[in-house]
C-alpha cells in the first residue's frame, strides 16, 4: 500500500474517532434536555460508523500492517453492533439491570481504542481525541445530573 493510503486510513480513524465523541456530546446534551428524536439520531450516526471503521481494519490487515491498526478499531465496531442490537433492533432495556456493566466496559475499552490509536499516529492526534473524549465526558456527567435529578 502507498504511504499515502496508509496516511488517509489512519487519517480516517482519527476522525471517525473525534466525530464519534462529538455525536456522544450530542447525543448525551440532548438526553438531558429530554430529546429524544436527537438522540436517536446521533446514537444511529454513530453506530453507522462501524463501517468505515472496518473498512479501515480490513485494509489495514489486507495491508499487513501492525495488529493495532486493525485490531482497536475492531473493538469499536463490536461496540457500535452490540450497540445496534440491545439500542435499536431488539430495543432491550438493560440499563437497569446486569447486563449493563459489561455493555459500559465495551464501551469504555473502545473509546480507549480509538484513543490509543491516535496517540500512536502522534501525540497532537491524541490529544486532540482525549479532548474530545473529556467533552463527551462533560456531557455525560451533565445528562446523568438532568436526567437523575428531575433538571
Amino acid at each position: 500500500m502507498s504511504p499515502y493510503l496508509l496516511r488517509a486510513i489512519d487519517r480516517g480513524v482519527f476522525a471517525v474517532a473525534n466525530l464519534i465523541n462529538l455525536l456522544l456530546v450530542v447525543m448525551f446534551v440532548a438526553r438531558g434536555r429530554r430529546n429524544g428524536k436527537v438522540e436517536k439520531v446521533a446514537g444511529l450516526v454513530i453506530v453507522a460508523l462501524a463501517f468505515p471503521l472496518a473498512a479501515a481494519s480490513l485494509l489495514n490487515a489486507l495491508g499487513r500492517r501492525a495488529g493495532w491498526t486493525w485490531g482497536l478499531p475492531l473493538l469499536m465496531v463490536v461496540f457500535c453492533v452490540v450497540e445496534y442490537l440491545v439500542d435499536y433492533a431488539l430495543k432491550v432495556d438493560f440499563r437497569t439491570g446486569r447486563a449493563m456493566k459489561p455493555y459500559l466496559i465495551l464501551f469504555y475499552l473502545a473509546l480507549m481504542a480509538m484513543i490509543g490509536y491516535s496517540f500512536l499516529l502522534g501525540k497532537t492526534f491524541g490529544y486532540i481525541t482525549l479532548a474530545t473524549y473529556f467533552l463527551h465526558m462533560a456531557a455525560s456527567a451533565y445528562s446523568y445530573g438532568r436526567v437523575r435529578h428531575g433538571g
